[in-house]
């Protein structure tokens, strides 16, 4: 079973000799999207390898939060430690073997220990954002992917059509040169249009090989290039007929820019980089600091004395580490300049979002103003292709006039497709950016 819905428009050509019946076909405008692109878009965001890879990178920093944790309590650590000494070493005169069970516990770190806690926040938060910005790429590889394949297949039924209206005048023009009507550079003339008919559809059908190929990098289960497509002649979505000039009106590019900035993996990422910097620069100054930490020792066995008894010990200490020479001063430095850095990329990264937004939104309404050019532009090709084939027949036109009447019809829906295409995939880009793998039926 297809997997895609199609949407193609009715015949371009009616016979010339019944002009009442069904002159113009009304092309069937794609404003509908079929609902298995939202079924690809939601498999690739869920179940693709780069993805899988980041859910698991997700579950090792959340790992992290719980070491983080833990450092808060006491550390236990137990030591054995035997003496082996060739000659009499008044140093270890007592036993040879010494146990020493230790817990210890840290009572002040200076922050310390809270920034490092912080850091594994900031880690999950980053990996979380790197899960959307993977999840969007490929979505958005997705999209451009099966717009490929729709366009070639759409592209396909367009030049088929085509191929059997230059194969009728061809025929026709067969007969007129038995007839002795017409002379035999006409009829050579349409079978040079039918061929070249006939090598643009061979060209859409190695479009679509191609874009199958990579669609099925992105989503494997898809369907194969070796099985049949069938094009649908209604539209099979759970969409409702909306216009998408009237979806994106309903909210203004500023709302569209607030969205996805919101929304916007990068930028999230970003933010996440900021709160590590911060946590570091909190660590790195806790080490200026001397932490107190309390300690308590259980010891059995003694070098010095033989047969000594076990020993319970506590201690109250202070360390501190401030790194070779200068170097901790350096570190913060360091760190500083970097979060400079990361901010001047979070800016830089919300004039790429809101770009993006602004480019796909006037794209979006701009093909949609052209849309009805278009559609009047095939109308009236089709009227003239089927007008100058009655007048060639009556004696008052040409044979070029009517191979170049058909051939305009047959640009014309090229260029109703291509336009359609560019508008379904400037509505969707929009709904990716702005609400991520929460896609909606409607923006």
């Amino acid at each position: 079973m297809c997997i895609f819905a199609l949407i193609s428009a009715l015949p371009l050509y009616s016979n010339a000799k019944d002009p009442d019946s069904g002159l113009v076909a009304q092309p069937l405008v794609f404003f509908q999207t079929p609902q298995s692109l939202k079924d690809l878009l939601q498999q690739v965001m869920r179940a693709h390898p780069l993805v899988k890879s980041q859910i698991h990178s997700m579950d090792a920093a959340g790992l992290d939060i719980l070491i983080a944790q833990q450092a808060y309590w006491p550390t236990p650590s137990i030591a054995l430690e035997r003496v082996q000494s060739p000659s009499p070493d008044p140093a270890y005169a007592g036993g040879p073997q010494v146990l020493t069970f230790r817990l210890q516990q840290p009572l002040w770190t200076g922050g310390r220990l809270t920034a490092q806690s912080n850091k594994a926040l900031a880690n999950q938060s980053i990996e979380s954002a790197r899960l959307e910005e993977v999840q969007q790429t490929v979505a958005l590889k997705t999209l451009q992917a099966w717009a490929e394949v729709v366009s070639a297949q759409r592209q396909q039924s367009a030049l088929k059509r085509s191929e059997e209206i230059q194969t009728q005048l061809l025929n026709k023009m067969a007969r007129r040169v038995a007839q002795g009507l017409s002379s035999r550079s006409e009829a050579h003339y349409a079978g040079l249009r039918l061929q070249q008919v006939q090598q643009e559809l061979r060209h859409a059908q190695q479009q679509e090989s191609l874009a199958w190929i990579r669609l099925k990098q992105w989503v494997p289960e898809a369907q194969t290039a070796n099985e049949s497509v069938a094009i649908q002649h209604e539209p099979t979505a759970v969409f409702e007929t909306l216009d998408l000039a009237q979806n994106l009106t309903r909210m203004d590019v500023s709302q569209w820019e607030s969205l996805s900035v919101a929304r916007s993996p990068v930028m999230r990422r970003l933010n996440g980089v900021l709160q590590l910097q911060m946590a570091e620069l909190a660590e790195k100054r806790a080490a200026l600091q001397p932490e107190v930490y309390v300690r308590a020792e259980h010891q059995r066995g003694n070098y010095a004395y033989a047969n000594a008894p076990p020993v319970n010990r506590l201690f109250v200490g202070l360390s501190a580490n401030t790194g070779a020479g200068m170097s901790l001063a350096h570190q913060l430095a360091a760190i500083q300049s970097k979060r400079d850095g990361t901010l001047e990329e979070l800016a830089a990264a919300q004039r790429n979002v809101t770009e993006a937004i602004q480019t796909d939104y006037v794209n979006a309404n701009a093909r949609q103003s052209k849309a009805a050019d278009l559609r009047l532009n095939l109308e009236s090709s089709q009227e003239l292709q089927a007008a100058w084939e009655r007048q060639f027949t009556n004696g008052k036109k040409t044979w070029i006039d009517v191979m170049n009447a058909a051939r305009e019809t047959s640009q014309a829906e090229l260029a109703w497709i291509d336009n359609e295409m560019a508008i379904l995939q400037s509505h969707w880009r929009l709904q990716i950016q702005a609400y991520g793998s929460d896609l909606r039926l409607t923006p």
